[in-house]
């Protein structure tokens, strides 16, 4: 990964966390921290890690003294008497080159919105729930001899430097690799258009990331998200 890459990527999730421009750009700073009552999140990007939480939950971090030691079991027993809600822990990954797979040659794809409609009802809600693929920025869908989607992907722009990707293929097309064909179109759409390619996946969605790994995206980081359903006294 080239630097001005890893760079665009640090300024993008400074901006996402609330942080100033520079705020992950500044080595041995230790952990970062910033205030708020609406959700507990810890990011770790390459070497800097930041929690953004009540001030409660962030004193009591920084008196246990280890970032390192914040998991979502953690993040969750220290948001109970708000309500919390475990999002999950996903990991971060990026690319800057395009991805060349003979299949892109030869593959029928269309960013008609009936046929993303008509892939998310192949799909099972809580896939189509997670991926949100009718909403993101950009969504293509590729297409077998029948006109039948066999799988899709997009992204979704955050700010306006990061295209933050999502993949939805369909239950009978699974493991077949068209999802990995639909990654793939996303991908060099997006590096066309100036922005850094982004995969997140729950760290336990061993598939998911052997996807990734498969179109050359590098790992740097992790997220793990608690949703807090009262604000704190």
């Amino acid at each position: 990964m080239e630097g001005n890459t890893e760079a665009i990527v640090r300024l993008a999730w400074a901006r996402v966390l609330g942080l100033p421009d520079d705020a992950l750009t500044e080595p041995g700073v230790g952990l970062i921290t910033r205030a708020s009552d609406e959700l507990i999140m810890f990011v770790r990007l390459w070497q800097h890690e930041v929690l953004v939480a009540p001030t409660g939950v962030l004193d009591h971090v920084r008196a246990g003294g280890s970032a390192a030691l914040v998991d979502g079991s953690q993040l969750l027993a220290l948001s109970r008497r708000w309500g919390g809600r475990l999002l999950g822990s996903t990991t971060l990954a990026f690319r800057d080159e395009y991805v060349g797979l003979k299949e892109l040659d030869s593959v029928t794809v269309t960013d008609d919105p009936v046929a993303v409609l008509d892939l998310e009802k192949a799909c099972p809600p809580d896939d189509v729930a997670e991926v949100g693929l009718a909403e993101m920025s950009r969504a293509l869908v590729t297409l077998n001899e029948l006109d039948q989607p066999t799988a899709g992907a997009g992204y979704a722009e955050w700010e306006q430097i990061i295209a933050h990707l999502g993949v939805l293929t369909p239950p009978p097309f699974r493991r077949r690799g068209f999802g990995l064909v639909s990654a793939a179109l996303a991908t060099n759409e997006a590096l066309d258009l100036g922005l850094v390619p982004q995969w997140r996946s729950r760290i336990e969605n061993t598939a998911s990331r052997r996807t990734a790994a498969r179109l050359g995206f590098v790992e740097v980081g992790s997220q793990t998200t608690v949703l807090l359903a009262a604000a704190p006294a």
